[in-house]
């Protein structure tokens, strides 16, 4: 049994894995905020200041890795034509009770991929952690900014807000937390998912249902500051992985024992929708075919609103009490 000197005791003596064990325990798995990697020029990548926790690769706690400043990692040269290849960029701390080196000191730096008609990601090299993904096509001359995937770790701390203007953003922490940010929206602060990926439309404009399904556009927003729907095209997409609850209301002016009916298309085909909504005998009063579902979908799924009735022609009901529908995230599942 080895009995350790208490960290920070006075006078007391101790190696730096001892300091580690104290990061480990509050960091086991690898975290990371700030660091991403973005183009510079040619082959070369930027780096952002930050800081990165990474797990010792010999179980001697973890390392904490920062920067204030923003550093520069150059990539090999491309394959030739017909030969891709992937890369990654990756954070790695140097130190002779870690890897037995010479260097006391943290780097970032890339680990080149295996050329090949149809590359793999090379594997992350031990006691370092992967910062972003890098495709590289045969014969290009320079990285291109949709090759390069973020695959942070993230968690460490607070993100940096993003800046105005910048596309919806977000990670899941390591507690299983999924985070968005937006350019523009809450100052492009990160938000918890599950506090903020909600919207609410309804119909303000004239329309007719059909006897055969056809899409129904919500046009008119009353929450939606992460863009979830377009209502132009009766379009939602799903920006995060996870749990949502999805709610329709159609209303219309059914003929005497008519119906309609709404559903929301999901990927693959999949529908569904709300029990048939019948008028009874009086023609011309309103009829709601309202429904709620709770489904788990993937990110970049793309899902509609639609509508139908049991004859052609049917005059819809516009009001944001009646037409409406909304999309609120429930959290990872």
């Amino acid at each position: 049994m080895t009995r350790y000197t208490p960290n920070w005791l006075q006078q007391g003596s101790y190696s730096a894995a001892m300091d580690r064990r104290v990061l480990a325990a509050l960091w086991p798995a690898a975290v990371s905020n700030g660091c991403a990697v973005s183009v510079a020029s040619g082959m070369a990548l930027s780096v952002a200041p930050g800081a990165v926790a990474v797990p010792s690769q010999n179980s001697t706690g973890t390392s904490l890795c920062t920067s204030d400043a923003v550093e520069t990692v150059t990539l090999a040269a491309a394959p030739g034509s017909g030969q891709n290849r992937y890369d990654l960029v990756v954070c790695q701390p140097r130190g002779n009770d870690l890897d037995g080196g010479a260097n006391n000191d943290f780097i970032f730096v890339n680990v080149t991929g295996v050329a090949a008609a149809t590359p793999t990601v090379p594997a992350t090299p031990p006691g370092s952690v992967a910062l972003a993904q890098i495709y590289i096509p045969g014969g290009s001359a320079s990285v291109t900014a949709g090759n390069v995937t973020d695959v942070r770790p993230h968690g460490l701390g607070p993100e940096v807000p993003l800046a105005a203007g910048a596309a919806l953003a977000s990670y899941t922490d390591p507690g299983g937390e999924a985070w968005v940010a937006k350019g523009g929206v809450n100052g492009g602060a990160w938000r918890k998912a599950r506090d903020v990926l909600h919207c609410a439309y309804y119909r303000a404009a004239g329309f007719t249902l059909q006897n055969a399904w056809s899409l129904l556009g919500l046009d008119t927003v009353v929450s939606d500051p992460y863009g979830l729907y377009n209502g132009a095209t009766a379009y939602a997409t799903i920006p995060v992985a996870g749990k949502y609850q999805f709610y329709l209301a159609v209303t219309g002016q059914a003929p005497a024992n008519g119906w309609i009916q709404s559903a929301w298309n999901f990927p693959a085909g999949t529908s569904v929708g709300t029990n048939p909504a019948n008028n009874g005998a009086t023609a011309g009063t309103n009829t709601t075919a309202a429904g709620l579902v709770v489904r788990t979908q993937a990110a970049g799924d793309q899902l509609t609103t639609n509508m139908v009735a049991s004859a052609a022609s049917v005059t819809g009901t516009t009001a944001s009490y009646l037409t409406r529908m909304s999309i609120d995230y429930l959290g990872s599942g």
